[in-house]
């Protein structure tokens, strides 16, 4: 079991990493649950999966735990879903001590964090990711929040969890694109900070996601974690540094505006997003073309499934404009001087940001792994 801190002082939390540590789940949460009073928020699938595991070893531990289902997939990460769990909570009569368990992925986390952060202005929290993408990313810093017809997690709060317990071995249960998904992140982690970490990762990719070699998957987990800790330890609130962890995010989330939440994955997004921010990092004259080629070569390689051929550049540089990160009625974009090391910037153009979204539809991404 290893165990990574997220250092914010007072509000400073564990992750903690584990095989097959579900089963002693009561064990491990009570260093840090207050309350016996628990609701467990999930989704239908991953109750199926894991709700026997779950539920007995906090009964046996002492928790009386309501299980509370919610409807799964991103068109639900909306206020509608957060009126739902307020119902639910407040018909089991709880208050200000009770404890929210969010198990599931981001979306069920970042929903059920945000339930917690509002609801009697405030419960504890644990989170138990499930996917990939939760594991390495949304679980973790304290964003939770929901989408907005206009744009993706309009709406949230910065709200620190109690612990975060991460086992690597429930993603064998995990579809095959959710993996991919995860791996969005995974990547972007190593691009901003850590060359040796991208060249594992790109070297070691189907490894990783057809879970072939759990060593490099549990190096692949930890390795993020203590990347995205370090970070956000440093920035809790994102005043600077913690722009960085938006590598690919800006146009990332454009397409999955666009796009409609569920077509692309926003993992899938994000690495297209990737690509988008390594040629603009070129474009401007801050990366060196030919490490810039080989990266995206590498990128392609991932198999995103659906097509980006027929994106609206148009209307994707309209929903960048209602992104969170515009400042001052500025785009502010994470690009790359080399891997390992980013720039702010908020001079690139709309008619770069046109061109390079129709340079990216030119770009076949393998749909499969051979």
């Amino acid at each position: 079991m290893q165990k990574i801190q997220v250092d914010l002082h007072e509000r400073s939390y564990n992750v903690i990493i584990g095989n097959n540590i579900l089963k002693g789940i009561g064990k491990i949460i009570k260093k840090y649950a207050i309350s016996k009073n628990i609701a467990l928020i999930s989704s239908e699938h991953v109750t199926e999966l894991y709700e026997n595991t779950v539920e007995k070893s906090l009964i046996e531990n002492g928790y009386k735990v309501h299980f509370i289902k919610m409807p799964s997939g991103e068109k639900n990460k909306n206020l509608k879903t957060v009126q739902y769990l307020y119902d639910k909570i407040l018909d089991l009569n709880f208050d200000r001590s009770s404890v929210i368990i969010a198990l599931g992925g981001g979306v069920l986390g970042d929903t059920a964090g945000f339930v917690a952060a509002t609801i009697f202005r405030g419960i504890e929290l644990i989170q138990i990711p499930t996917t990939l993408l939760s594991q390495v990313d949304s679980s973790i810093g304290g964003k939770v929040g929901i989408n907005h017809e206009r744009g993706k997690n309009l709406v949230g709060a910065f709200y620190q969890p109690k612990v975060v317990i991460v086992d690597p071995n429930v993603l064998k249960t995990l579809e095959f694109r959710e993996r991919v998904s995860g791996f969005g992140e995974v990547i972007k982690y190593g691009i901003i900070k850590d060359r040796i970490f991208t060249n594992f990762l790109l070297e070691n990719y189907k490894d990783i996601l057809l879970l072939k070699n759990m060593d490099y998957v549990n190096y692949a987990i930890s390795r993020s974690i203590e990347i995205k800790s370090a970070i956000v330890s440093a920035d809790e609130k994102e005043s600077l540094l913690r722009m960085i962890l938006n590598f690919g995010h800006t146009i990332g989330h454009a397409i999955e505006v666009t796009e409609g939440y569920g077509k692309f994955t926003h993992g899938e997004a994000v690495i297209v997003g990737i690509c988008a921010a390594i040629k603009l990092s070129t474009d401007i004259g801050i990366l060196d073309t030919n490490e810039a080629e080989k990266l995206i070569n590498n990128l392609k390689k991932i198999p995103v499934v659906p097509s980006v051929n027929h994106l609206d550049e148009e209307k994707i540089l309209e929903a960048i404009y209602y992104d969170k990160k515009i400042k001052n009625g500025k785009v502010r974009f994470v690009l790359l001087n080399k891997i390992g090391e980013t720039e702010i910037r908020d001079d690139v153009s709309d008619e770069q940001i046109i061109e390079v979204i129709k340079w990216i539809k030119e770009l076949n991404f393998d749909s499969s792994i051979s």
